[in-house]
């Protein structure tokens, strides 16, 4: 329906607009001394193989993995897929610009 609708952009772009407010540097954060040095340890392992993908797989050095938040759980979102009862057909939902997808995603 139109309000279930409404209520579904709203809190997809509440979680994105969340977790884009909280992005944090990974250099800025490997410097810190204040990061923990577990998550030091992982962004340091992440910037190095960022580093060989573009340095050796010639794959573009963009702005991807630049950032990191801890959104203080397992998972940044949680996807949902359904089907009708006794099928494997999965149910579409369709959106303005993105088309249609056999999931809806939840922040």
């Amino acid at each position: 329906t139109g309000c279930t609708s409404i209520s579904y952009y709203a809190q997809s772009l509440q979680g994105h607009v969340e977790i884009m407010a909280a992005r944090k540097d990974v250099g800025t954060l490997v410097q810190d001394p204040s990061t923990p040095q577990a998550l030091r340890a992982r962004l340091t392992s992440a910037s190095a193989i960022r580093r060989f993908a573009t340095d050796e797989l010639a794959l573009p050095d963009n702005s991807s993995y630049r950032s990191y938040v801890d959104v203080g759980r397992n998972d940044v979102t949680l996807a949902v897929f359904a089907a009708p009862q006794f099928s494997l057909a999965p149910i579409t939902w369709c959106f303005p610009v993105f088309g249609c997808v056999p999931y809806k995603g939840y922040f």
